[in-house]
């Protein structure tokens, strides 16, 4: 049955005219019309010399499954201006400079200046926005040239006749307004924003807080940003802004409602944030935005240990003899986790729970092979394992301390398994030693400094692996369902590798009834390449994302 909580009003009271078979019949043709018909022309917008701005168009595709007219315009919103925002980018990087070549050249050679770019865009407003009868969105963003980064605007080549582009601070008159920047208040900055949230059930409560959370989100995104455009060189992976952070709370100390209303079943709630300058420029020099840039990927830790006077490695989620150890002999896991959560990984699966799982898959000992990974991840949810064994050995007297003190080396040796295709993102192996005056303690000490060095350089292994990933591309697995035959197979890789921003290569693995399986190298997240294959008709192509993880895609095909 249609619902009129989907369709514009005019059209389902032309759907409710029809009868009889004459009904099914011009319903099922009306329906198949809307979701066919295309919205509105693929533009991606210019530069308007005259008013010295850049002007960034979007288009947001309605979900046909949401709830509500008002669930589908948010989400249809939200993909244009994400669409706006990379087409804005886009034009910016096609301008000419002065000294031949073009932006797009010039920032490839400066990775600080192109993070400063992106951090500048942030908080463009739309300046127009067009409601389309089928759901879909079009909106414009402008972004005033004068405001770029100094360096950048002074070297843009500007038409004939024109005033040199000023660059930001220099201020021009006649620019388009933005969203209000941080001010900075001590160790805190002042930002305001605005969320935006759909009533659902008639929960205008809920809704309210919704739009709240959302407000904050934007609020420490613009933020960040500014933070960002205020460094002088990248830290140890390039700073990207893509994505909203999605522990954003985490860095506001308190916030004002500014103002609140509702536009037909959307509450609209502005809010002043006072955001912690310390807390955000730790995450930010820390692993939290490269974290986020990989969806907050869950991390399970599986270390098997070997005290002194062991005949073997043990550890609790082991099956047999092998299991039987007691709680002090889970040093280098609890070091290591310890490490981690410090290293900014928030999404740490509980060790008893993981030893819980791992015994439920069983056969795990001293490897871990791809379809176990894979089983794990389906029982835990965990797409990073860090595997590995310490042991520690007696190395001899040290009478120069005293009679009694022993001296014994630990060595910790593991890797970082991706639970998506077994692949192994990084290695590592730390070795340390210590002094006690019984063994078994002195091997304890050992294990706890060589894991805590272990887990130290696992991380910084893991960031530069996925700050390749962001910077250079990702390779992710894509599947594809409902795919009528192997030309189909063949046009939808086509469509991908031409139609999808940041997709650098499609390689297809295999087709065999009706599902496609593909590995795409693409620039940028994993669900960032979501968004954009479901906000967008690829040609003759519909696509739905039915599951996503930070290295697969599932898709469902339509036509």
């Amino acid at each position: 049955m249609v619902s009129p909580n989907w369709l514009p009003r005019r059209v389902f009271a032309i759907l409710q005219c029809l009868t009889g078979r004459v009904a099914l019949l011009g319903r099922i043709a009306l329906i198949a019309a809307l979701a066919a018909a295309p919205a509105f022309a693929q533009t991606k917008g210019g530069i308007d010399w005259s008013r010295r701005v850049l002007v960034g168009q979007g288009q947001g595709a309605p979900d046909l499954n949401a709830p509500s007219v008002a669930v589908a315009r948010l989400g249809a919103e939200r993909a244009a201006r994400l669409d706006a925002y990379r087409n804005a980018l886009e034009l910016l990087k096609g301008l000419e400079v002065q000294s031949g070549g073009s932006v797009a050249s010039l920032l490839q050679n400066d990775a600080t200046l192109t993070t400063r770019v992106e951090g500048s865009l942030k908080g463009v407003k739309p300046v127009k926005t067009h409601y389309y009868s089928d759901g879909g969105v079009s909106l414009d963003i402008e972004v005033p040239l004068d405001e770029l980064p100094a360096e950048l605007a002074r070297a843009i080549r500007v038409p004939a006749g024109m005033t040199p582009l000023a660059g930001a601070g220099a201020g021009v008159a006649g620019t388009p307004a933005r969203m209000a920047p941080a001010q900075a208040q001590g160790d805190v900055l002042v930002q305001v924003a605005q969320g935006e949230a759909a009533v659902l059930d008639n929960d205008r409560p809920a809704a309210r807080q919704k739009a709240i959370d959302d407000a904050l989100r934007r609020a420490v995104e613009m933020a960040a940003g500014t933070r960002v455009s205020a460094t002088t060189e990248t830290k140890d992976f390039q700073l990207k802004m893509d994505q909203v952070l999605t522990h954003a709370q985490g860095f506001v100390r308190r916030y004002e409602i500014v103002r609140e209303g509702m536009d037909g079943a959307v509450v609209q709630v502005a809010v002043r944030a006072f955001i912690g300058t310390a807390e955000l420029d730790k995450d930010l020099d820390a692993m939290g935005l490269l974290m986020a840039r990989k969806g907050m990927p869950r991390t399970m830790v599986l270390i098997a240990e070997q005290n002194i006077g062991m005949a073997a490695p043990r550890a609790v989620w082991m099956r047999g003899e092998s299991a039987l150890v007691s709680a002090d002999l889970r040093i280098a896991e609890t070091t290591v986790l310890d490490a981690l959560k410090n290293g900014g990984f928030g999404q740490l699966i509980d060790p008893e729970i993981a030893a819980e799982k791992t015994v439920q898959v069983g056969g795990i000992a001293s490897e871990i092979t791809a379809a176990q990974a894979r089983k794990l991840k389906s029982l835990t949810g965990a797409e990073l394992i860090l595997f590995g064994q310490a042991i520690a050995t007696v190395r001899g007297e040290m009478p120069d301390l005293g009679p009694g003190w022993l001296s014994c080396t630990a060595t910790i040796t593991g890797r970082a398994v991706n639970t998506d295709n077994g692949d192994i993102l990084s290695t590592a192996e730390a070795t340390q030693s210590a002094a006690q005056l019984d063994d078994v303690s002195c091997g304890k000490e050992a294990i706890k400094k060589a894991s805590r060095a272990f887990g130290q350089d696992m991380i910084k292994k893991i960031a530069a692996r996925w700050s390749k990933d962001v910077s250079s591309g990702n390779d992710i697995h894509v599947t594809v369902r409902k795919v009528p035959s192997f030309r189909t197979a063949s046009d939808f890789r086509a469509a991908l590798s031409q139609r999808v921003r940041g997709v650098r290569n499609v390689s297809q693995r295999s087709f065999a009834s009706g599902t496609q399986e593909l590995d795409v190298t693409l620039q940028g997240s994993t669900e960032e390449f979501a968004q954009e294959v479901e906000a967008k008709k690829l040609g003759k192509f519909s696509v739905r994302v039915i599951g996503l993880t930070a290295n697969t895609v599932d898709l469902e095909l339509g036509q």
